[in-house]
């Protein structure tokens, strides 16, 4: 049978989700439990690769067993097992064809930007602090240039060959106590949101223009110097199926 879970968790203290070579990971901490629950060596699939210091709300993500175990006692068993900081928020059985990365249509990404004179004790690891935010209409503005078919090499960590173009479904900033970035596409280059924050940062502080990001988004070639904005104000949100 195949197995879906939902999971939440604190991205602070791992290298990511992906398992790495003596490295704690939010991958290797699920397919530990689920090993000893099945007594057979089990990788757990996730739908988004989130990076080191990236924290999720809705991470998506599956495996196979052939051990019938009631999904009440996977809840139970994720709950007393799992550290504090990983928590598996739902479980259900699947058609054996669901796949929780390929299947996805959506993923939603938050960034948080506090923007506090001082930096909030609670707030500093969810949130990228940056005060004295001015320009927040052009930053508005230069959300748009980054919707609708871009490439994304030049805020990414690396080229990926001709699939440097993706599809930005939507892109937006909102301000209130916190200002807000939220972000979909049904993929992202690595470190890509994180670029686009920056950047757009540098508009909010006037060191760039929107039309600047608009030219930026259409570069195939050349790094313009970046900002890239640190992990821990980056949110997966929720992956979205048909």
């Amino acid at each position: 049978m195949r197995i879906k879970l939902t999971v939440s968790y604190r991205g602070t203290l791992y290298a990511g989700w992906q398992v790495q070579p003596d490295k704690p990971s939010i991958q290797g901490e699920l397919q530990a439990v689920v090993t000893r629950l099945t007594e057979t060596m089990t990788k757990v699939t996730g739908a988004s690769r989130t990076d080191a210091g990236v924290h999720a709300l809705g991470q998506v993500c599956h495996f196979d067993t052939s051990r019938s175990i009631p999904v009440a006692k996977w809840m139970r068993a994720f709950e007393r097992l799992l550290p504090d900081d990983i928590r598996v928020i739902a479980c259900e059985e699947v058609n054996a064809d669901f796949h929780a990365r390929f299947d996805a249509q959506q993923k939603v990404y938050r960034y948080y930007i506090d923007p506090a004179p001082i930096a909030s004790p609670f707030l500093s690891l969810f949130s990228w602090h940056r005060p004295r935010l001015t320009n927040f209409d052009a930053m508005h503005v230069a959300c748009r240039h980054l919707r609708g078919e871009i490439c994304e090499r030049v805020f990414a960590s690396q080229a990926e060959g001709n699939q440097d173009i993706r599809t930005i479904d939507h892109f937006s900033v909102q301000r209130d106590r916190l200002v807000v970035f939220t972000v979909k596409s049904r993929s992202f280059m690595r470190h890509a949101i994180r670029g686009m924050v920056g950047s757009l940062l540098e508009v909010g502080y006037g060191r760039r223009q929107p039309d600047e990001i608009r030219a930026m988004a259409q570069v195939v070639q050349g790094h313009p110097q970046m900002v890239k904005a640190p992990p821990q104000g980056l949110f997966l949100v929720d992956i979205q199926y048909n």
